[in-house]
């Protein structure tokens, strides 16, 4: 894939070697039932959590409640990776290596002049519902997501397309208004999921809505279940506690291993552990603290397995809102932030200083901030916003230290929270909060995943600047790959750090904690950093 010529050769052979045990034991982790701190575990809503002994079923741990089901709104990591698992999208990243392979289309032709993508269809493919997947579900899908265009949701990625056409039911050819090279891996995301247009789920606007608010945009967003055509099907769902996925019947592709994926939800991830050291939970992403995770690698029957960078914190700035509508004030924000002091107070020293949005894994990471000097305008005043159940249980921890560095700059700095799925989610692009907190993984392996989302205003709407758009349209016409597409790149971070409406924080990598029962872990460990439990395998 051409986008993975731009991961640094030392991080590519991490990536590929670095499935690292760096903790594994004798037997099988599923039966360490007198481990874990003694304390027990329950699941959020008072469930306990299932066993993880039957090799037929895989018990996933979490905190992240989804706070959305449907692709055309979905824009985080864990409802994503349910929807990676139970739908299908025309191309979709390839396990093992995360490279864009086939979807449920088969193969494809882009024209010379890079504006027409011309797909043919498998045959064959079913929805949940029964019915069969044609190109008029395609082009349904691709349309609802643009037109519902909820203000929360990734639909600008769609937004270069200029028409879909479906000459038979097995072709679909989409035209673009201009070209984009990172066209192709933007369809691997949840809003380019293919849906049943026939069925009951799922509703459309008969056209665009015209700057919708979330309220009008949700009127044709279905929560409660997913109707899709992927290896495993929704078939219980009670937010807050678990949902269960079984293999679906009539997949397309190869079966999963596993029957059935039952995940839990927990109020806390100190609950979380005791459940794993138990044996109560088989498998969880990215969520256990640095105290956690150390006492999980004394854990008979656990693994835990990394890769590096790919995943970003950092501060968005409101910067339409007085004092924040000042450079120098940003500017001043960022050069008071020690990020360095982050890592080794929160994160007993694992991460990344960050000074730039796209990471250091990939070549076109540029370092413009580190070196800012600005002075503190005096009686400055920020309200740093936090969400709560998101990012694991360290995000007070991050927000009071950052805090301190604020304060000790000279800025007043008062710290407020919000539960994720309740309120902060719904929050993030409607100017609630001037100064607050998020984190990125990337929704497609490119640096512009790291930058059109922010700079380009399709996703947090705050920073609209006509220079910094041409910048993007230049890179994403560049061949990807080439000197002058690296030489644009350079000018965005450069006048990023001048603009300054987000502040990067750190880079961190991806940790699988999981029990040794559970084999496979690698095949979904890539730099596209979704998690596929059909390529899992348990033994009993």
């Amino acid at each position: 894939m051409r986008t993975s010529r731009f991961l640094r050769q030392r991080h590519l052979l991490a990536l590929l070697t670095l499935l690292a045990l760096v903790a594994a034991a004798c037997g099988s982790g599923s039966t360490a039932t007198e481990t874990g701190g003694g304390e027990g575990s329950e699941a959020a809503g008072g469930t306990e959590a299932a066993a993880g002994g039957d090799a037929s079923t895989l018990v996933v741990g979490g905190t992240e409640v989804p706070s959305h089901l449907d692709p055309a709104v979905v824009y985080e990591l864990y409802a994503s990776n349910i929807l990676f698992n139970t739908t299908n999208r025309l191309v979709e990243a390839q396990p093992g290596t995360g490279e864009i392979g086939p979807g449920v289309a088969e193969e494809w032709e882009i024209s010379d002049d890079g504006l027409t993508y011309t797909f043919t269809l498998r045959e064959g493919v079913t929805f949940q519902d029964g019915s069969d997947l044609t190109s008029e579900d395609v082009k349904w899908s691709l349309e609802r997501a643009v037109n519902i265009n909820h203000p929360e949701s990734a639909a600008f990625l769609l937004g270069g397309v200029e028409s879909i056409e479906t000459p038979d039911d097995y072709t679909v050819v989409i035209t673009l208004s201009e070209p984009n090279a990172t066209f192709l891996s933007r369809l691997n995301y949840t809003v380019a999921t293919i849906l049943p247009s026939d069925g009951d789920a799922y509703t459309a606007p008969d056209q665009a809505l015209e700057e919708p608010s979330a309220g009008e945009a949700e009127e044709y967003i279905n929560d409660e279940t997913i109707v899709g055509s992927g290896p495993y099907e929704l078939t219980d769902y009670r937010p807050g506690e678990s949902m269960t996925l079984e293999a679906f019947d009539d997949y397309w592709g190869d079966p999963p291993a596993i029957d059935t994926v039952q995940v839990q939800f927990f109020e806390d991830t100190a609950q979380m552990r005791n459940a794993m050291a138990a044996g109560e939970i088989d498998f969880n992403w990215n969520e256990f603290a640095p105290a956690e995770r150390a006492s999980l690698t004394e854990e008979e029957g656990m693994t835990i397995s990394q890769t590096e960078g790919g995943r970003i914190r950092y501060i968005v700035i409101d910067v339409t809102a007085a004092p924040f509508d000042d450079p120098e004030v940003r500017r001043a924000m960022s050069a008071s932030i020690d990020r360095q002091r982050i890592i080794d107070e929160v994160f007993e020293g694992a991460g990344v200083p960050l000074y730039s949005m796209i990471p250091s894994t990939f070549d076109v990471n540029a370092d413009y901030m580190a070196d800012i000097e600005a002075e503190v305008p005096e009686g400055t005043e920020i309200e740093l916003w936090y969400p709560l159940n998101k990012y694991g249980d360290t995000e007070a921890d991050v927000a009071e230290t950052i805090a301190r560095s604020l304060e000790e700059a000279g800025f007043t700095v008062t710290t407020q929270s919000a539960d994720w799925a309740a309120e902060y989610s719904d929050n993030t692009t409607t100017g609630t909060y001037s100064v607050y907190l998020l984190g990125w993984y990337p929704d497609y392996i490119d640096p512009d995943a790291y930058i059109d989302p922010f700079y380009g205003g399709g996703y947090i709407p705050y920073y609209q600047d006509e220079e910094m758009q041409q910048l993007i349209r230049d890179e994403q016409t560049a061949e990807i790959g080439s000197e002058e597409r690296a030489q644009i790149f350079d000018e965005i971070q450069q006048k990023a750090a001048e603009d300054m409406p987000y502040i990067p924080l750190y880079e961190e990598g991806q940790t699988v904690y999981h029990a040794d029962s559970v084999t496979g872990v690698e095949e979904t460990l890539t730099p596209a950093q979704q998690t596929w439990y059909y390529v899992l395998s348990k033994e009993g």
